[in-house]
C-alpha cells in the first residue's frame, strides 16, 4: 500500500495498492464492465499495467461517440469504482478515437477528455486542463517523457470491452 491522500473531482482516498499486470485489477475492470453502460463504446486498457512491472496506476482509455453528458458519466463512475477499490484508474475519453501504441506510433499527440481538470495530491494541486464545452480536455504527447527513461518496455493496447 502507497500511503498518499489524492482528491480527484467527488473524490478523496489515502491509501493505493500497488498493481502488477492484469490480473492484479481484474476484480475492477469487472466492476467497470458491469456497471457502466457500454453500448456504442469500447474501453482499451495500455501503459505499465500491461509489462509486468509494479505500478500504482491502471490506465484506460475510452472511445467511441462524442456525448459529453454520456462521456462524463462513465469517466465519473470508472473514478468512483477506482477510488473504492484503492486502485487509480487514470481513465481518458480519446476526442479522436485514437490510441498510442508504443510498438507502432513514433510520436502522437492525443487530445482526452478528463474526469476533472485538477487533482490534488498530499495537498499539492495540480491543474492539467481546460473545461470547454462540458468536457474536461488534456492533449498528451507520446511517447512521454518519463516512458523514455524508465526502462520498461510497452505493449500495444489491448481492448476490453
Amino acid at each position: 500500500m502507497k500511503q498518499e491522500l489524492v482528491t480527484y473531482g467527488d473524490f478523496t482516498n489515502g491509501e493505493w495498492k500497488q498493481l502488477n499486470g492484469l490480473q492484479s485489477v481484474a476484480h475492477v475492470l469487472e466492476r467497470i464492465k458491469q456497471e457502466v453502460n457500454w453500448e456504442e463504446y469500447q474501453l482499451w486498457v495500455h501503459g505499465s499495467i500491461l509489462s509486468d512491472v509494479d505500478t500504482w496506476d491502471v490506465d484506460l482509455t475510452i472511445i467511441g461517440p462524442m456525448y459529453p453528458q454520456i462521456i462524463n458519466g462513465m469517466l465519473e463512475t470508472i473514478v468512483k469504482i477506482g477510488f473504492e477499490e484503492q486502485i487509480y484508474c487514470d481513465v481518458k475519453y480519446s476526442i479522436s478515437n485514437m490510441l498510442y501504441d508504443p510498438e507502432v506510433d513514433t510520436v502522437k499527440t492525443i487530445l482526452y477528455a478528463c474526469y476533472r481538470d485538477r487533482i490534488t495530491i498530499n495537498g499539492e494541486t495540480y491543474i492539467y486542463g481546460k473545461h470547454m464545452k462540458d468536457l474536461y480536455l488534456k492533449e498528451t504527447r507520446f511517447p512521454m517523457g518519463k516512458t523514455r527513461t524508465n526502462g520498461i518496455v510497452y505493449k500495444s493496447p489491448i481492448k476490453l470491452i
